[in-house]
Protein backbone atom coordinates (compact mmCIF):
# COMPACT_ATOMS: atom_id res chain seq x y z
CA UNK A 1 0.00 0.00 0.00
CA UNK A 2 0.92 3.74 -0.93
CA UNK A 3 2.36 6.07 1.82
CA UNK A 4 2.49 9.84 1.78
CA UNK A 5 5.52 11.07 1.88
CA UNK A 6 5.24 14.60 2.31
CA UNK A 7 2.81 17.49 1.67
CA UNK A 8 1.97 20.71 1.60
CA UNK A 9 -1.22 23.24 2.43
CA UNK A 10 -1.31 26.44 0.78
CA UNK A 11 -3.18 29.09 -1.04
CA UNK A 12 -1.84 30.58 -3.93
CA UNK A 13 -2.83 34.32 -5.77
CA UNK A 14 -4.28 33.14 -9.20
CA UNK A 15 -3.33 36.01 -11.86
CA UNK A 16 -4.85 36.59 -15.03
CA UNK A 17 -6.95 33.01 -14.55
CA UNK A 18 -4.57 30.68 -13.77
CA UNK A 19 -1.04 29.56 -11.52
CA UNK A 20 1.34 26.40 -12.40
CA UNK A 21 3.61 24.42 -10.77
CA UNK A 22 6.96 24.36 -12.00
CA UNK A 23 10.40 22.06 -11.52
CA UNK A 24 13.32 24.98 -11.91
CA UNK A 25 15.18 21.85 -12.71
CA UNK A 26 14.87 22.22 -16.40
CA UNK A 27 12.94 23.69 -19.56
CA UNK A 28 8.99 24.31 -18.81
CA UNK A 29 7.13 22.61 -21.40
CA UNK A 30 3.08 22.53 -21.45
CA UNK A 31 1.53 25.15 -23.49
CA UNK A 32 -2.60 26.27 -22.95
CA UNK A 33 -4.13 28.03 -25.29
CA UNK A 34 -6.31 29.64 -23.35
CA UNK A 35 -8.77 30.90 -25.96
CA UNK A 36 -9.59 27.52 -27.10
CA UNK A 37 -10.60 25.48 -24.69
CA UNK A 38 -12.31 24.32 -21.84
CA UNK A 39 -9.75 22.48 -20.17
CA UNK A 40 -8.43 23.23 -16.91
CA UNK A 41 -5.09 21.41 -16.91
CA UNK A 42 -2.00 21.83 -18.53
CA UNK A 43 0.95 18.87 -18.43
CA UNK A 44 4.45 18.73 -19.34
CA UNK A 45 7.59 18.10 -18.83
CA UNK A 46 8.48 20.55 -15.79
CA UNK A 47 5.07 22.72 -15.43
CA UNK A 48 1.75 22.22 -14.47
CA UNK A 49 -0.59 25.04 -15.61
CA UNK A 50 -4.48 25.20 -13.71
CA UNK A 51 -6.61 27.28 -15.42
CA UNK A 52 -9.08 28.69 -13.01
CA UNK A 53 -12.51 28.81 -13.31
CA UNK A 54 -12.92 32.82 -13.45
CA UNK A 55 -10.51 35.07 -14.60
CA UNK A 56 -10.05 37.68 -11.87
CA UNK A 57 -8.12 37.50 -9.05
CA UNK A 58 -8.81 35.00 -5.74
CA UNK A 59 -6.74 33.01 -3.80
CA UNK A 60 -7.37 29.13 -4.59
CA UNK A 61 -6.48 26.65 -1.59
CA UNK A 62 -3.39 24.26 -2.85
CA UNK A 63 -2.57 20.37 -1.37
CA UNK A 64 0.56 19.15 -3.20
CA UNK A 65 1.37 15.68 -1.88
CA UNK A 66 4.29 13.44 -2.72
CA UNK A 67 3.67 9.02 -2.45
CA UNK A 68 5.56 6.38 -2.76
CA UNK A 69 3.40 4.79 -4.54
CA UNK A 70 -0.25 5.53 -6.30
CA UNK A 71 -2.25 6.70 -3.44
CA UNK A 72 -6.11 5.45 -3.06
CA UNK A 73 -8.61 7.54 -4.64
CA UNK A 74 -9.30 10.93 -2.90
CA UNK A 75 -13.50 11.72 -2.06
CA UNK A 76 -15.08 14.98 -1.92
CA UNK A 77 -13.72 16.77 -5.06
CA UNK A 78 -15.96 17.58 -8.56
CA UNK A 79 -13.35 16.52 -11.06
CA UNK A 80 -10.14 15.29 -11.41
CA UNK A 81 -7.50 14.51 -14.15
CA UNK A 82 -4.14 11.87 -14.32
CA UNK A 83 -1.39 13.03 -16.28
CA UNK A 84 2.68 11.62 -16.58
CA UNK A 85 5.09 14.12 -16.57
CA UNK A 86 9.19 14.29 -16.34
CA UNK A 87 10.64 15.93 -13.15
CA UNK A 88 14.73 17.28 -13.67
CA UNK A 89 15.17 17.95 -9.69
CA UNK A 90 11.87 16.55 -8.01
CA UNK A 91 11.57 19.80 -6.43
CA UNK A 92 8.02 21.45 -7.50
CA UNK A 93 7.45 25.02 -6.87
CA UNK A 94 3.70 26.05 -6.53
CA UNK A 95 3.91 29.03 -8.41
CA UNK A 96 1.77 32.14 -8.34
CA UNK A 97 2.65 33.66 -11.81
CA UNK A 98 3.15 37.16 -9.53
CA UNK A 99 6.16 38.72 -9.66
CA UNK A 100 7.44 39.25 -5.83
CA UNK A 101 4.86 36.81 -4.79
CA UNK A 102 6.50 34.25 -2.08
CA UNK A 103 6.26 30.56 -3.39
CA UNK A 104 5.58 27.48 -1.74
CA UNK A 105 7.19 23.87 -2.68
CA UNK A 106 7.45 20.20 -2.14
CA UNK A 107 10.19 17.68 -2.84
CA UNK A 108 8.17 15.15 -4.30
CA UNK A 109 11.66 12.53 -4.85
CA UNK A 110 14.16 12.68 -7.24
CA UNK A 111 14.66 13.54 -10.96
CA UNK A 112 12.57 11.13 -13.10
CA UNK A 113 8.89 10.56 -14.56
CA UNK A 114 6.15 10.98 -12.43
CA UNK A 115 2.25 10.71 -11.93
CA UNK A 116 0.37 13.20 -11.29
CA UNK A 117 -3.21 13.00 -9.98
CA UNK A 118 -4.95 16.48 -9.66
CA UNK A 119 -8.20 17.10 -8.08
CA UNK A 120 -10.41 20.17 -8.25
CA UNK A 121 -13.52 21.34 -6.13
CA UNK A 122 -15.63 25.07 -6.16
CA UNK A 123 -14.72 26.05 -9.76
CA UNK A 124 -18.68 26.26 -10.37
CA UNK A 125 -19.13 28.43 -7.32
CA UNK A 126 -16.23 30.47 -8.13
CA UNK A 127 -17.53 31.39 -11.73
CA UNK A 128 -20.79 31.85 -9.90
CA UNK A 129 -19.17 35.06 -7.67
CA UNK A 130 -20.67 38.82 -8.53
CA UNK A 131 -17.60 39.97 -10.60
CA UNK A 132 -18.74 43.52 -8.45
CA UNK A 133 -17.56 41.94 -5.53
CA UNK A 134 -14.81 44.47 -4.07
CA UNK A 135 -12.79 41.65 -2.14
CA UNK A 136 -10.43 38.75 -3.82
CA UNK A 137 -12.22 35.65 -2.86
CA UNK A 138 -10.22 33.12 -0.65
CA UNK A 139 -10.24 29.65 -0.92
CA UNK A 140 -13.60 28.92 -2.90
CA UNK A 141 -11.28 27.29 -5.58
CA UNK A 142 -9.65 24.30 -4.39
CA UNK A 143 -6.81 22.16 -5.76
CA UNK A 144 -5.15 19.01 -4.37
CA UNK A 145 -2.24 17.29 -6.36
CA UNK A 146 -0.83 13.97 -6.16
CA UNK A 147 2.55 13.18 -7.45
CA UNK A 148 4.23 9.54 -7.16
CA UNK A 149 6.92 7.70 -9.29
CA UNK A 150 5.39 6.36 -12.59
CA UNK A 151 5.85 2.70 -12.92
CA UNK A 152 8.38 1.65 -15.85
CA UNK A 153 5.89 0.49 -19.10
CA UNK A 154 7.43 -2.57 -20.63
Amino acid sequence: MAELTDRVDTEVFVDHGSFDLIDDGGPQRARPDFAATAEWLFVGDNEIIVVSAAGRHHHAAVAVEAWDGEPPSAAGWEDFRTARLRLDSGLVEINPLVEGEDASDIEVGGPGVYRVRAHVTGRAALAALDPALPAEPRGVERYLFQFWPAVAEG
